[in-house]
């Protein structure tokens, strides 16, 4: 009696942990969509690396300017490619807690600049959706 209710107890403990994240009804990804288009739509601001940190300071985000060289020395572990200029490289902080807890902490961010210190790339990344693969059921986005 005593080893089926601490099954069941257990059982009703993981579903209680695997459901939340199968209720966010595509909350990660519009959060990221919005900081996505964020950028894109403030690129007038973002032009110069000067005019990127003060808009980047302005909206109090967290960020670090990288010349080309320290760059190839010490590339962080998102940019695959180093610019020619310097590479803004920062965060975004994740608000939804679901999100934050099961998908990503943080979108990030890069602005690339070129050797004439103009803009020449915007690059958003955050975790992939896990998909929970149910059998006969198909594919369930995971934290979407």
């Amino acid at each position: 009696m005593r080893t089926t209710v601490v099954v069941t107890l257990f059982i009703v403990v993981i579903i209680a942990l695997e459901v939340p994240p199968l209720l966010t009804r595509g909350a990660c990804d519009a959060e990221f969509e919005r900081a996505r288009q964020g950028f894109h739509e403030a690129r007038s601001a973002l032009l110069t690396p000067g005019s990127a940190q003060a808009f980047l300071n302005a909206q109090r985000l967290s960020f670090v300017v990288l010349s080309h060289d320290r760059c190839e020395a010490g590339r962080p572990r998102d940019v695959d490619l180093c610019p020619d200029g310097p590479l803004i490289w920062g965060l975004v902080p994740v608000h939804n807690r679901i999100c934050r807890f099961y998908r990503d902490d943080s979108i990030r961010f890069q602005l690339a600049f070129n050797e004439r210190a103009q803009l020449v790339r915007i690059q958003t990344d955050m975790r992939p959706v896990q998909l929970l693969r149910i059998p006969y059921l198909g594919d369930v986005g995971f934290a979407r």
